[in-house]
Formats: structure tokens, C-alpha cells, sequence
């Protein structure tokens, strides 16, 4: 049968039944494998990509499993080229041929044979580079990608820098081609001459990124992530992997680019391999200590260190003190920066507070600072905000501090500024729309959604706003505690997986009316939530924003589970509010306490 060639055809063939063939929409079915099972469950998670060419689907049930996916064969997906990405100029088979003495020296010397040589279409060729080398040989690694070669590795011969690309190539990964399209397992190195060497001891499926590690421990230095930017490419046949072993360099970046890979890809598919004495990556396994001990250092590869049961060796406590402790984050203001300091390892974080009190703003506000200073990446859900655009456009007030719209005599944003806000927040936050009509978006969609953004687009937090805009049907029989219970639970394993912060907005119960002579009432607290507890035992971090006045909020830290390391519960903030622009201050009386601001990383 030819293969189907609209997306509609290919849903017919794979016998499913979908409300929506929009691209990026989600949708739980039954699932035709397993039919559910005895409860006909709708088990299987559908996913149309984002190009409307294709989709992915896996069944939830453990007896089935299933997992496939398809592409329409006349519209195959073409690798993203907003950037002006070119395919490079064909090397002749004379050229491709071209393998001196040399070559296979430079290879033999660690121990990887012609045949891998061969096989990963490795070969010489003359190659001008800066000053002072000049014209030099070069290995050459041809990245190819769906049989075509989309990017080229010089690498100079005798000297081994600098290793230069071609122009505007297609990010791609090296040895992509050997994976299938769900594939069972994905080895990750640093290095061509690493994916070699795990070849020449039967690893084929293994790639490496074109740039590597870092030149810095920090990987989130790279403003762009333009070095993970394969990872968007070829983001389909990622996800579907079942099991992921990151076997890259153990020197600082090399460790630094795994936790990044690891936070990317899903940390509960990850299985770390620590080479053995002190070899620093493959190829100084396979060098020194031979092919038996790269395999056995590959086959001993551990889960990532997140499953519920952990054994306590004697050097546990010991490695744990080596470590640099978790970093911490700003929020904005002195005021909050006293209160509290924010984590960065995927943690839940729960904000209330009545309607109109501010809760939107101050997240808004705190997603504004990180995204600019401490280069967070987020995703938003806030289907209360439609269209979508107006949240950006909110955000670019918090950004340049001038209102998007002409206010009276107020100056607003300029075009050109509106543009640039657009540029910023463009590479900063993912908003996640659901198309459906006729139904609210589930946590399943949610979740779905915001692991593609963590794998493609490096999302760091994820933001729920509100709560009651998901769709919240409960199966029989389990009360609405219990859900609860069993969705934060999911937050917290998303967070802790992908090492992304989940932040959601709930309502609290609507507040009692204030009788003749009586005060005020005061700032709702976790246990004022509609629906369970589990909002206060649940949370990593809980808050409330509370505006007793037009013009000014108070935060309130109801919950810290590390209060060494964030901040004490029940310490509040006073802060200032201008609604113009949508930014937080501290509270006069308490700046004049204390030395001026000097710039926006510190804006009250």
C-alpha cells in the first residue's frame, strides 16, 4: 500500500479517530491496539506535529505500550529554516574516495579501524584555515541526515583546531541516520572521534552535536542554545526514544553539557556511563584500555539518579559536598530578593490570591526578570489571556517599562521597540495553545506540550495559569483530594525529570463577606485553596500576592520545604505596583531603608 499523502489518510490508515487534524493539536483515544482494556480507557496520547504533516502516539497502558508514529510521504518534514539553512556543495565520489595512508593512521592510532572509517563515509580533503595554518589537509565528517549530506567537519591534519563547519548548514546531529524511527535507545558522546569509537566496538547508534561541550561549565550561557539546536531538528524521533545513555567527556563542560542533555531529553530515560580510572571520554577507552573496557564501562551505564529507591555508598555524602549546591535565583525587587530566592532544579511552586489581587502580574513579573537575568526559558498555558498575544504584549510592558498602548500623554512602546520586545521575548517564552473547541485542554496535553518545549526549545519553567482553565474529569470512583493529590504529584515528577520549575496559578475559595465591624479580611492562605490540602503539602514553594490596596501587594512565603537555602515561611514582602507597565517595586518606606537601585536586574 503506498504510503498516505495527507494527514487525514495517515490517521485513517493507523485506524484512529481524532476531533482535530490541526497542527501541534494533542488528544487522548482509544487506543485500536489494546482497546483500552477492560475499562476502555482512552489510553492513547495522539500528537499531529507541528507542521501538520505528521503525528506521534504512544499508549499509556503498561500491558500494551504501543508507540508509533508517520509522516505524510509527499510533504516529508523539512528540517526548520527560519534561519536560511543551505545544503553545501557536493563533494564529487573522486573526492569522497579520498583516503591517503594518513588518514587511517590518524584513526588506527586509537584503535578504530577502516571499516568504521568507511561506514561513517569519513575521508581527506585540502581545506583553507585562519591564519596561521593556511591550507591544510583535512579529516572530513560528513553529517547526513535522511540520506543527504547536510553539513561538513573539517578538522585540520596534523594540527586538530580549529575545526570549522560549513556556512549555514543544517543542525543536525553526527551519525543521525543510524537511528531508527523509534528507536529503542540513543548513545549521546562528545565528538565525532567518539561516535567512531563506540562504532568500532558494535555501538552504531550513536551521535554527538556538531559544537560539543561548552567552553564554559555554564551551558545555559549560550544566550541562543544554538548549540542544541538539533535537538529542535530532529526533536520527533527524541522523543520517541525509549532509553537515552549519555556517554560524553568527564572533564567540567563535558559534565555540564550531560546535565543539560539529561534536563533536555528527560531524565528519567537517561542512564549515565562513567569511564573507567582516568580516561576522560571513549576514544581514551578504547586507546588505553582496549574495547573491552569501553563495552563493560557501556553496559555498567546507571539510571540517572531519580528512581525511588537509592543506596548510601561510603562516598555518597562525600560527593554530594564536592558538588556546588543548587543554584539560586532573584525575583525582581529588594523586597522579594529578602524574602525569598528562587530555585532552578524543577521545582513546584504554587501562587494564589484573590481575583484581581495581582497573582498574574507579580508571576508575570518574576518570569520578565528571570527570562533577562538569569536567561530562564518559559512555557506558558494561560488560556485565560486570548488572544495569546496579549500576554506577550503584557510582558513586553514589563520588559521596556512603557505601556504597549497609547495612554493619553504617556509615551508607549515605538514600533521599533515593539519589534525588539518581540525578538526578546521570542526567544525566551513558548506560549501553549490548544485549538480544541468543544473541550478544555487536559493535563496530559499540558505536560505533553511542555516536554517537546523542554527538548526543543531548552524551557526551564512551565507556567499553569489557572488552574481551574484545565480540564479536571475525574474517573469514577476517585474523589477530588485524591486527584489532586495524584496531578501535583505529576507536576512534581515533570519538574524533577526534566529539571524545569512548574509554577501554577490557583484560585483560592471566594473570600467571606466582611460584616458590620469587622476587619478586613486578610491574605488567603494554602489551606484556603478550593479542593484539598494538597496545595500546601504538595508544593516546594507556596506564595500568596494580596492587594489590600490599589497600588500596592504584599507577598506572602506560606511554604519553603529548604528554608537554609530559600527563605523562611511566613515572612511577607511589601511591595509598590504601577499597572501601567506591569512592574513591581519595593515599598517606598522600605527603599528609603535602603541604598538605591542601580539598574533593572534590580528595578525598585
Amino acid at each position: 500500500m503506498d504510503a498516505p499523502s495527507s494527514i487525514a489518510e495517515l490517521i485513517s490508515v493507523a485506524g484512529l479517530r481524532l476531533k482535530s487534524l490541526a497542527p501541534s493539536h494533542a488528544e487522548h483515544v482509544l487506543c485500536p491496539k489494546c482497546g483500552g482494556g477492560r475499562t476502555k480507557e482512552k489510553s492513547l496520547s495522539v500528537t499531529i506535529d507541528d507542521d501538520g504533516q505528521g503525528a506521534v502516539w504512544v499508549c499509556k497502558r503498561g500491558s500494551c505500550g504501543w508507540t508509533s508514529g508517520a509522516r505524510v510521504h509527499d510533504n516529508p518534514a523539512p528540517p526548520r529554516q527560519s534561519r536560511g539553512y543551505q545544503a553545501p556543495a557536493p563533494h564529487t565520489d573522486a573526492q569522497k574516495s579520498n583516503r591517503p595512508d594518513w588518514l587511517y593512521d590518524v584513526f588506527s592510532e586509537r584503535g578504530i579501524g577502516a571499516r568504521t572509517v568507511h561506514a561513517l563515509g569519513i575521508y581527506a580533503a585540502e581545506r583553507n584555515f585562519p591564519h596561521p595554518i593556511g591550507r591544510q589537509p583535512a579529516i572530513v565528517f560528513p553529517y547526513v541526515h535522511r540520506g543527504e549530506t547536510v553539513n561538513r567537519k573539517f578538522r585540520p591534519h596534523p594540527a586538530k583546531n580549529p575545526m570549522l563547519q560549513e556556512k549555514d548548514a543544517i543542525p543536525t546531529l553526527f551519525n543521525i541516520d543510524s537511528l531508527s524511527d523509534t528507536p529503542d535507545e540513543i548513545v549521546w558522546v562528545e565528538g565525532e572521534m567518539d561516535v567512531a569509537a563506540m562504532i568500532e566496538c558494535g555501538i552504531p547508534y550513536t551521535v554527538t552535536l556538531k559544537d560539543g561541550a561548552p567552553a564554559t561549565v555554564r551551558v545555559e550561557t549560550d544566550p541562543e542554545a544554538k548549540r542544541f539546536e538539533a535537538l529542535r531538528t530532529h526533536a520527533d524521533i527524541l522523543g520517541r526514544a525509549r532509553r537515552i545513555v549519555l556517554a560524553g567527556d568527564m572533564d567540567a563542560p563535558g559534565l555540564a553539557l550531560r546535565e543539560e542533555l539529561a534536563r533536555r531529553l528527560g531524565r528519567h530515560r537517561c542512564h549515565l556511563v562513567m569511564w573507567p580510572g582516568e580516561c576522560k571520554d571513549a576514544c581514551d577507552v578504547l586507546k588505553s584500555l582496549g574495547p573491552d573496557a569501553l563495552i563493560a564501562a557501556y553496559r555498567d551505564a546507571q539510571p540517572y539518579p531519580i528512581d525511588g529507591l537509592q543506596r548510601i555508598g561510603p562516598d555518597s555524602l562525600l560527593a554530594l559536598r564536592k558538588m556546588p549546591p543548587p543554584s539560586t535565583m532573584t525575583t525582581g525587587t529588594r523586597a522579594t530578593d529578602q524574602l525569598v530566592r528562587l530555585p532552578t532544579e524543577g521545582r513546584l511552586i504554587i501562587v494564589t490570591g484573590f481575583p484581581g489581587h495581582g497573582k498574574t502580574n507579580w508571576t508575570r513579573f518574576v518570569m520578565v526578570h528571570t527570562a533577562g537575568n538569569h536567561n530562564r526559558r518559559w512555557a506558558v498555558f494561560s488560556p485565560e489571556m486570548q488572544p495569546w498575544e496579549q500576554f506577550a504584549a503584557e510582558c513586553a510592558e514589563v520588559w521596556s517599562g512603557k505601556p504597549f498602548y497609547p495612554t493619553g500623554s504617556i509615551p508607549s512602546m515605538s514600533d521599533a521597540e515593539i519589534r525588539e520586545a518581540g525578538q526578546w521575548l521570542g526567544d525566551r517564552i513558548t506560549m501553549l495553545v490548544c485549538d480544541a473547541e468543544d473541550a478544555a485542554p487536559t493535563l496530559d496535553w499540558i505536560l505533553e506540550h511542555a516536554r517537546m518545549a523542554v527538548l526543543r526549545d531548552g524551557v526551564t519553567d512551565l507556567l499553569a495559569d489557572p488552574w481551574n482553565e484545565i480540564d479536571h474529569s475525574r474517573p469514577t470512583g476517585i474523589t477530588e483530594t485524591e486527584y489532586i493529590g495524584r496531578c501535583l504529584q505529576r507536576l512534581k515528577a515533570f519538574g524533577l525529570r526534566y529539571g524545569c520549575n512548574v509554577w501554577v496559578i490557583v484560585h483560592p475559595v471566594k473570600p467571606q463577606p466582611v460584616k458590620n465591624g469587622e476587619a478586613k479580611g486578610g491574605a488567603p492562605g494554602p489551606y484556603d485553596i478550593s479542593g484539598s490540602a494538597h496545595w500546601f503539602n504538595r508544593a516546594d514553594l507556596g506564595f500568596t500576592v494580596h492587594s489590600p490596596n490599589p497600588g500596592s501587594a504584599e507577598v506572602h512565603l506560606w511554604k519553603s520545604r529548604f528554608v537554609k537555602r530559600w527563605g523562611k515561611r511566613g515572612d511577607v514582602a511589601a511591595l509598590d505596583f504601577d499597572p501601567l507597565v506591569g512592574r513591581y517595586s519595593t515599598a517606598l518606606p522600605t527603599l528609603m531603608r535602603e541604598e538605591a537601585p542601580t539598574s533593572w536586574a534590580d528595578p525598585d
